[in-house]
């Protein structure tokens, strides 16, 4: 009887030891941060949001809002098993199976591994091979993307300039600023978006967008209520680079303006918390003041602004009111 006892025993504590090697295994799959200090916006290829249409006529430029696709370490998507984690679209995803697709040329070198969630998903969840080795993911059709940053641009554009429509998932032939501007200004604010649209800088100079009408991207809405959204993306920052980011703290007033506080290590990693896992959940009210507020500011090493995150009395002020937020 005491040797079943002591068998039971070893191998509960056996079975203990093997559950907590599983779970300490589980990897945890992120985007390749951006560096931010080292992003040039004046040149290359990017994801593209046009904002400030109504600047057009009235102004003569529009804000070109320039994102990358998310990025991830080509061993790492490889390296896949059931009970990881992979991000995703800002959400934390539970790997429960993979799927290998194949091109059909080399059958046995996948083509892209389609994640299976344990949480619900409506629609899929799959990472695509680069050329440099490395994946994206591609969510029902779109990509999710990282904010890099903003180029205001200034019209009329240069008449080298190429604007390629896509339709029917055809590309038409190459036509001219003219074309694009008159786009721009007839369409809805739901086309030319970074899902949708990407665009060429050369020497600060908007050279090159092409542009289709699908897909549209991540739906922020449910029926009834705001999709809770991070607080970052909520306050229009920048998302990689916050980890590390120096904090500054300012208090407001109506009539001196801003002036900067102290701030303990503390609290300090308290706001960095809030601004990498913080979300908003909905609006409060449409109260706004001009006073009486905390306003935090974040910046890279190498001093280029990341985010500006603004409290007043336990909410987040926005232009249109204050909204509340989950730690």
């Amino acid at each position: 009887m005491k040797s079943t006892r002591i068998l039971t025993a070893i191998l509960i504590a056996l079975f203990l030891v093997l559950a907590m090697i599983a779970c300490a295994s589980a990897a945890e799959v992120h985007p390749v941060p951006v560096d931010h200090d080292r992003v040039d916006l004046n040149n290359g290829i990017f994801s593209l949001t046009v904002s400030n249409r109504d600047r057009i006529s009235n102004g003569g430029y529009f804000i070109a809002v320039l994102y990358q696709e998310d990025c991830y370490d080509g061993e790492q998507i490889r390296a896949l098993v059931p009970g990881d984690t992979v991000y995703a679209d800002d959400r934390k995803w539970t790997v429960k199976e993979i799927m290998l697709h194949s091109d059909g040329e080399d059958p046995d070198e996948p083509a892209s591994y389609e994640i299976y969630t344990e949480e619900e998903m409506d629609g899929y969840l799959a990472f695509w091979p680069r050329t440099d080795g490395s994946y994206v993911a591609v969510i029902n059709d779109w990509n999710p993307v990282v904010l890099l940053g903003s180029v205001k641009v200034q019209l009329p554009l240069t008449e080298d300039f190429e604007y390629i429509r896509i339709v029917a998932g055809d590309e038409e032939d190459p036509v001219g600023a003219q074309e694009f501007i008159n786009d721009l200004e007839m369409f809805s604010q739901d086309s030319f978006i970074a899902y949708n649209t990407t665009c060429e800088f050369r020497d600060g100079r908007l050279i090159r967008v092409i542009s289709s009408s699908y897909p549209q991207g991540p739906e922020e809405y449910t029926e009834d209520e705001p999709k809770p959204v991070p607080v970052w993306k909520f306050c229009h920052g920048l998302r990689d680079g916050l980890d590390t980011a120096v904090i500054t703290g300012y208090s407001t007033d109506c009539e001196e303006g801003s002036s900067k506080i102290d701030m303990t290590p503390e609290e300090i990693e308290k706001i960095r918390s809030l601004a990498v896992n913080g979300m908003v959940t909905g609006k409060a009210s449409d109260e706004s003041v001009t006073g009486g507020t905390w306003v935090y500011s974040f910046e890279t090493p190498g001093g280029k602004h990341l985010l500006s995150v603004e409290l007043y009395k336990g909410m987040i002020v926005a232009a249109d009111g204050m909204y509340q937020y989950q730690k």
